[in-house]
């Protein structure tokens, strides 16, 4: 028993003598941290009861005349050149860019966006109404097979976030397609070229992790059928799309970003073979996924140049589609999968454009080939 209470008494009295070391050692390293100039404190003056310990000096902290070094060198310290207007607002926590041109943003901050893509060659742009509007009944025989479509699309985008990990975001996509078709002096087309506004996006962002070297950020988004879906403008329903986004840096130049999601429509067309049979949704869900890594190459003080390689697919669930005979037949479990070869160059604080190219895979395609151009700002 006496032996247990001796060392019970020796591993006190140790740990008594460590954690006073470690006090004293806290206090230095404190009194140090506030010797140094830092942007964090505030521009007004301190306190008086505070302003001496904090200016104590190291070589005067164990002497009897520590207290009388800080009052003097109190009273001879130059006044500061700052401008003592007050607290600096509170700033946002700096990350790196996102460097991706296609798939989504996972940051939560401010930006507006403007957009432009050029695609070429769609063969079936009503596929699961994902791109515009199918039939609700089968094609006149009197009408023009389309071989392709042309399209170009404008998208003007504004985030806000209202806090550190919400924000809430608006895209208002513009329109222009040109349907090709095969001539004939019997058929006529049933679509023509023209332009218009597109369907409406709006969502929110929730951040669950972010921090210098990871984001985990979950986004809803809707899509609203305010385009003309019988002029090829939009799908003619509403949509939500559920998506999980990540971003992961892995070194002080390289990074990658990837997306998961599903596009859910809601009231879409429904297809009538004949009179008698029943209805078929023209609609269907579409999965998007998508990883991108990219390197900064080119790092300057007021610059730096980043290649981009994106690896973007899509799986269609169910739903119509029109084929090149002008029949409806189903989409269902069509893969399309894209790469997406660009380079995004960040300019004067959250400046950024992207320029990048993308090319189908699969023969099961939304387009064969895109370009894309886009101007960010972020804030």
């Amino acid at each position: 028993m006496n032996t247990r209470h001796a060392i019970a008494r020796t591993c006190w009295a140790h740990t008594a003598r460590y954690a006073a070391v470690l006090a004293a050692l806290c206090s230095l390293v404190a009194i140090a941290a506030a010797q140094q100039p830092g942007d964090s404190l505030p521009n007004g003056p301190l306190p008086t009861m505070s302003a001496p310990a904090l200016r104590l000096p190291l070589s005067g902290l164990f002497s009897g005349r520590a207290l009388q070094t800080a009052q003097s060198g109190q009273a001879t310290k130059p006044k500061s050149t700052r401008n003592n207007t007050g607290p600096r607002p509170m700033q946002r926590r700096k990350l790196d860019p996102s460097m991706v041109g296609y798939i989504d943003d996972p940051s939560v901050q401010n930006e507006v966006r403007v957009r432009f893509d050029a695609g070429f060659n769609d063969p079936r742009p009503d596929l699961a109404e994902f791109f515009y509007q199918g039939h609700s009944a089968p094609v006149s025989p009197t009408a023009a097979f389309q071989r392709t479509l042309n399209f170009q699309q404008l998208y003007l985008n504004a985030e806000y976030a209202a806090g550190k990990s919400v924000s809430g975001f608006l895209q208002i996509p513009f329109r222009w397609i040109q349907p090709i078709f095969i001539p004939s002096a019997t058929r006529t087309p049933d679509l023509f070229s023209g332009s218009g506004i597109s369907d409406v996006q709006a969502g929110l962002k929730f951040g669950t992790i972010a921090s210098e070297t990871r984001n985990l950020t979950f986004q809803l988004r809707a899509d609203f059928p305010s385009g003309n879906g019988s002029k090829g403008f939009g799908t003619g329903h509403y949509s939500l799309e559920p998506m999980a986004l990540f971003y992961q840096k892995l070194s002080d130049r390289t990074a990658v970003e990837a997306e998961l999601g599903d596009s859910h429509p809601i009231g879409g067309t429904f297809y009538h073979a004949s009179v008698a049979s029943a209805g078929q949704k023209f609609d269907g869900d579409v999965m998007t996924y998508g990883v991108g890594p990219s390197y900064q190459a080119v790092v300057r003080d007021r610059y730096r140049i980043a290649p981009v390689l994106e690896l973007v697919g899509w799986h269609v669930f169910g739903g119509l589609q029109t084929n090149s005979a002008n029949q409806v037949e189903s989409g269902a479990g069509a893969n399309i999968f894209n790469v997406k070869l660009g380079t995004r160059l960040c300019f004067l604080g959250g400046n950024s454009i992207y320029a990048g190219y993308g090319r189908s895979l699969t023969s099961n395609i939304w387009y064969r080939n895109l370009f894309r151009i886009e101007y960010r700002y972020s804030f």
